[in-house]
């Protein structure tokens, strides 16, 4: 028997090909079995609600885009920054300082941002704040452009039938246990059969977070109140 090696870099499958595994461990159908077409439709939009689900679980879908986007802003306070359509979360806001170089922007939470008198206003932001209806609100106001630039983790669109999903390829596998896991009630799988799927998809998840790696910038602060200290210096 001759072996094939496919040399491409990124694999995946088509959302049929999740639907189809998913159904097999449920045991609906059987190895090289038609999907019909009632239960690809059930399927593809109880899988697109499990992807959309997972960073719920704590995993950051799609990949965070590594090409900085030009954002606009408002001039005057408040000052806010709308983020691009397709944004998330994960933020990563930088603004160009006089030198040209861009310089990272601190996210602050709402109790911080309270606290500020946000009418202050200087030549460049320090800090930004989300709100709820997720347009940026920059502190201080800036007075001239700040070359606003934003990486961010984006909406994941449906993924159609023939379509791949847009994750890491380590975790792609895992989708059709996701999958069964999902339907199985709506299936009607034998208990044990079903327990069974939800263990094994439990188990996978634990793996794929032992791997994943966390993409939210890290931050390092000094505490330079509490010395002498007997340990090491801390960080966080």
């Amino acid at each position: 028997m001759t072996i094939v090696i496919d040399a491409s870099l990124d694999w995946s499958l088509t959302a049929m090909k999740v639907i189809q595994g998913a159904l097999q461990l449920c045991q609906s159908i059987g190895v090289g079995e038609k999907v019909e077409d009632e239960d690809a439709d059930l399927c593809l939009d109880a899988l697109n609600g499990v992807i959309k689900e997972l960073p719920s679980y704590g995993f950051q879908w799609p990949r965070i885009s590594n090409t900085p986007v030009a954002v606009a802003w408002t001039i005057g306070t408040p000052s806010i920054v709308t983020p691009p359509t397709d944004y998330f979360g994960v933020p990563l806001l930088k603004y160009t300082d006089a030198s040209g170089s861009a310089r990272p922007l601190k996210q602050v939470p709402k109790a911080i941002w309270e606290a500020y008198d946000l009418t202050k206003t200087a030549d460049y932001p320090e800090v930004f704040y989300v709100s709820p209806d997720l347009s940026f609100h920059l502190y201080p106001a800036p007075t001239q452009e700040p070359g606003l630039t934003l990486s961010y983790q984006s909406i994941l669109p449906d993924v159609i039938l023939a379509g791949t999903t847009n994750i890491q390829q380590q975790f792609v596998n895992s989708l059709q246990y996701f999958l069964a896991d999902e339907i199985s009630l709506k299936y009607g799988v034998d208990q044990t059969i079903r327990a069974e799927i939800s263990a094994r998809a439990a188990q996978k998840k634990f793996l794929m977070l032992q791997w994943a790696t966390d993409q939210a910038p890290i931050s390092f602060t000094v505490d330079d109140c509490a010395y002498p200290r007997s340990g090491p210096l801390e960080w966080r």
